[in-house]
Parts: C-alpha cells; structure tokens; sequence
C-alpha cells in the first residue's frame, strides 16, 4: 500500500489522532514515570542523566526541555524511527485498527516512498533463500551438521531464520535475477559485490552460515556471516546501507524487546551464536552488538525497554576490554550497570552448554557493578603489594568515584577499595583530593565536549514569557486572534515567535483551527510543544489574556518609540523639516495610546 501526505484524508488522520496515546506510544519506546498532570522520563534524543523529556497525556504533545525538541505522537515516531509522515501514519493506524484507503499518485512519487518498502522484501526473500538451502538441501548438510554439534536445535534455527550460503560466486544473484530484482538493489544491499576485473557481480557471502539482522520492529536490515571452515574473516557482517548501520542495532532485539520489558533487565553478549544460546536455554532477553565496540545508540535503543544491563563478555583480555568499554558508555547515559563474569575460557555459549540456564542467572545474580569490576580489573593489572600499586589502582577509579552524585554510594565505593586494597578509607580520601582538580578539569571539558556534540540544543528560555503565555492561550482559544489581530497582529510579537504567529494565523484561516496535528513535519513542531508545555496559572483567563495583551502592545509601542526618535534625530540633523513633523505626530500619538492603554480589554 502506498501512502502520501496529502492523500490521507484529513478525517482519517483525526480518527487515527483521537484513537492513538501518546504516552502509550512513547512507553513503546523509554520509560516514563508519572510526575503531577504530566509524565516524564530520560530524552531518547539527547544525552542526560536527569529526565527533562515530558509528555502530556492531556494536550497529547511531548517536550524535552533540555534539548528543546518536540511535537505530537507523529512527530515523535518520525524522530525515532527515521521515518516519513505517511508512514507514522500508517504505523498509527495498524496500532489503532484505523484502515488506511490506498489512493493513486505519480509514478515518481510512488517509487520515491517505496525503494524503502522494496529493500526491506530484497532482504527478507534473500533470509529466505538462505534458509531454505539451510534446512531443506543437500547442499546445506554441512553447516546443519555443525549447528547440530553446537547444540542448536531445528526450532532455534527456524526462530532465528539462520541460513546457509553456498561456496558458489553468484547463487544468490542467479535467483534474484529470475525475481526481476536488479543488481543495483542488490548492492545497495551490500549482498552482491562488483567484479575487480571485468563486468558482473559476485556473492559477498560464500560458504558461510548467515544470520538475519532484523530491526526492533522486526524487518531484516543486514546479515552477519560465519565461515565454516578455515579461512578470514571468520566474521563478515553487511556493510553500512540505506537500512542499516552497525552502530544503531543489535543483534536479537527483535525477540528478546518484550522479555526484556517483563524481566526489566537486558543482557549483552558478544556474537550470534551467544544469543541464540541464550534463547535456546530459556534466557530470552540477550541481545549483541554486531562485533563494533558498544554504541551509545545501541545503548538508547536497550534503554527504551530498560535501563538494567549486564554485560556478558567472553573470559579473555579482548573480553575485558570490550566490557570497560561497554561500562562507561552505559554508565554515562544513566543505567544501572552490572558485569557478568564468567569462568575463564568460557564464552556464554559453552557456560550454557555446561551449566544451563539456573547456571547463568546465578551469575546474572551475582554480577558486579561498575566500580567493582573496575576495582577488579585494576587490582589483576597492578602489582598491589607495593604502595605504587595501590595508589595507580585509586587513580585508575577517581575519575568515577569523583562523578558519583551520591555521598552514600560514593562513601560506599571508598570504603570497598579500603577493604580489597588494605588501606585506610581516609587514606584514600586524601589520595582524591590531591588528583581531584585534574580530574575534575578533564571530565569537566569532555562533559562540555560531549554536550557541544550531543546536545544540539534549541533552547526557547531566551523568549519573552508573555509572548510564549499569549501564543499558548491563542492556540487554546483561536477566537481570540482576532483580539490579537486588532492591535497589531504579528507586529505585537519578536523574532522567530513572529513567523509563529504568522504560520498558526494562515492556519486558522485556512482550516478554521489551530492543532498539534498541524505540526507533525512543520519546521515549528518542536516550539508548539514548548509552549504547549508551559504552566498558565492565572485563575482567570480573560483577565490574564488582556493583561498579556497590555504589556506586548506597549513593549511593542516601546520599539516604535525608540525607533521613531532614531529617525526623529537624523531628521533633526539632515533639516528635513516635513519628515520632523511626521515624525512628532507619530512620536505623540505613540505616547497618546500608552497613556490610555489602561484601559485595554476593559
């Protein structure tokens, strides 16, 4: 079905708007916590660790008030997901049972919103063509073989659509070729490669086992490739396409969301074959981040269903680094972090297959948080006997010792690495003080550093609060544009809330209302949520909207005045008399209005 703004009826798009809730749709998503009229919750846009990211369940609009970005139900899908218009509409109306006509457009419109469509099939037909040489062939008797033997069963393969590619150059190509896809689809796939010697194409996977890398919704984005036998890499995932990057997915998160949610808790692991492990054994809520160091959007993307974590690394020194890694990206965004350790040797696969599931929640159990893996590592790395030791394992912990907010937790820590490492909590105390300053400089700047880069912030304090009131009570009650209208219209307002007013104006002229469903794709759909946002508390309304309307008139005749005397005075400069007189007649009639302005709205 193809969709296009413009051609969804108008009362289709209302119905979908009265069925659909907002808080319900962003609970999807992050977790919000009830806070008076409104909800609030961490920005899933923007870096913090206090939560500024508030929706009204009652005017159906979201504002983050940190980083200034906002809108209604459609807006947020389009933000989140990356998707168009149309499509937040179709998304809506599928959750909302709302039917959704399919009209007729142009032949390049249509192409243009369904190449995405299109891919999305590529992708799926190409996990099935996979599949099927898999569990249906001669041809895929060997790497059935080999699942066998690492204990995966009929039903995890069929759960997880693993494939088998054979050692052939252009299987795949041959098959899509009878399907009338083209080899220009299939390379922005990253599925077929062009030859270095000649015209044609290849296979990018040959010979290996494939796994489907779905989206959190469930369509296959990429795949990730495991050869069978000896050969490099032993890994080869789907290069960066219009539907995937490796920094904003993981593995598994397709099945393992939901469980996720229920346990209120996710588990990261390394590779594939760990989280098919897991699921295999019963723990359901394992995701992977696709063999790239842990992102701090694959990090958002968890956080939308938890902000529990546990790393679950390989037992080896690659293990431990990756597991830092992951710590301070968690931990930086806000979760609650744990690290699992497993036995040395050991990946999460092999635990399983030697303890099971009982086994592996009893390490989840007892998984260590960040200060106290850290702790751990550092005591392994350095010689702890000596005194230098000591104080290089206090320094290696500063940095997150000093960025703890909490004296408790903080006084906590200290007191642990008084325990392991033999020394005085004071001693370590003075140790901080002495390394503070460095310290604090240096999380100082990169905090500023991280801001400048991940908050790109639209900040709407700087605005007059009596323009942002009266725009807001405007907006609330249209009759009053014409209030508004009478003594200046869009003269009465400053800057950009001047081309606001102007936009909301022509729509209540054109439409006969002013909504958030105008604001879906308008450039000013974050400042309509910002000032829907804001507090009235006059008790009566009438009153404070005159009393609004009184002090922008006489800011505005203010400007005027001022920008009369300007004038006034390089007409009393350049002798030209006529203007002088204009001039003073206007200069006096400014002053005339703002002696009885008083008496406005009466």
């Amino acid at each position: 079905m193809i969709f296009m703004k413009g051609y969804i009826p108008q009362e289709i798009i209302d119905e979908i708007t009265a069925r659909a809730d907002i808080v319900e749709v962003i609970k999807e998503f992050i977790p919000l916590k009830k806070e008076g009229r409104n909800f609030k919750g961490l920005c899933p846009f923007h870096h913090e660790k206090t939560p500024s990211f508030t929706v009204s369940a009652e005017k159906q609009i979201f504002h983050c008030f940190g980083c200034g970005v906002g809108g209604n139900v459609y807006s947020f899908l389009m933000k989140m997901d990356n998707i168009s218009f149309p499509e937040s509409i179709k998304r809506l109306g599928e959750k909302t049972g709302v039917a959704i006509p399919e009209t007729e457009i142009s032949a390049s419109e249509k192409n243009k919103i369904t190449k995405r469509e299109r891919l999305f099939k590529i992708n799926d037909l190409t996990s099935r063509f996979y599949h099927k040489i898999l569990v249906d062939s001669k041809q895929g008797k060997l790497a059935r073989e080999y699942l066998q033997k690492r204990g995966i069963n009929l039903e995890t393969i069929n759960k997880f659509k693993i494939g088998y590619a054979i050692d052939s150059w252009d299987s795949l190509l041959k098959f899509m070729m009878k399907k009338d896809i083209k080899p220009q689809e299939l390379l922005d796939l990253g599925l077929i490669s062009p030859r270095k010697s000649g015209n044609g194409y290849y296979d990018r996977f040959r010979g290996r086992l494939i796994f489907p890398i779905w989206d959190s919704r469930g369509g296959v984005v990429a795949f990730g490739a495991r050869i069978l036998g000896q050969g490099e890499p032993k890994y080869l995932n789907s290069p960066d396409t219009p539907l995937f990057n490796k920094s904003y997915h993981l593995y598994g998160i397709n099945l393992a969301k939901n469980n996720i949610r229920d346990k209120d808790m996710a588990l990261i692991v390394e590779g594939y074959m760990d989280v098919i492990a897991c699921y295999q054994h019963g723990v359901k809520n394992a995701v992977a981040s696709l063999g790239t160091a842990f992102t701090k959007y694959q990090a958002n993307l968890l956080m939308r269903y938890s902000y529990n974590l546990g790393i679950c690394y390989d037992a080896d020194a690659a293990g431990s680094k990756a597991s830092l890694r992951g710590l301070d990206v968690l931990s930086d965004l806000g979760c609650n972090v744990s690290v699992i350790n497993l036995p040395k040797g050991l990946d999460p696969d092999e635990y399983l297959q030697k303890e099971g599931k009982d086994g592996l929640e009893l390490l989840i159990k007892d998984g260590q948080s960040l200060i106290e893996y850290k702790l751990t590592h550092s005591m392994e790395n350095n010689e702890i006997i000596a005194i230098q030791g000591k104080l290089k394992v206090i320094e290696d912990l500063a940095e997150d010792l000093l960025k703890m907010k909490s004296f408790v937790l903080r006084q906590g820590a200290i007191d642990l690495i008084s325990k392991k490492l033999g020394l005085p909590s004071e001693t370590i105390i003075s140790e901080l003080k002495k390394i503070n300053q460095e310290v604090k400089k240096a999380y100082n700047f990169r905090d500023t550093k991280d801001n400048q880069r991940d908050n790109k912030t639209i900040n709407y304090d700087h605005f007059n609060k009596v323009e942002i009131l009266t725009l807001k009570l405007i907006i609330e009650n249209n009759k009053l544009f014409t209030e508004i209208e009478n003594v200046g219209g869009a003269k009465l307002f400053t800057s950009t809330l001047q081309e606001f007013y102007q936009e909301i104006y022509k729509l209540y002229l054109e439409t006969g209302e002013v909504s958030s469903s105008n604001f879906s794709e308008n450039k000013y759909s974050n400042l309509f949520a910002y000032i829907m946002m804001q507090e009235n508390k006059a008790s009566n309304i009438k009153k404070a909207f005159f009393d609004y309307l009184k002090n922008l008139r006489l800011l505005f005749l203010e400007t005027e005045y001022n920008a009369k005397k300007t004038k006034l005075q390089e007409a009393e400069k350049n002798g030209n008399v006529d203007e002088l007189n204009k001039l003073l007649f206007d200069i006096d009639t400014i002053l005339q209005e703002k002696k009885v302005i008083d008496t406005l709205g009466g």
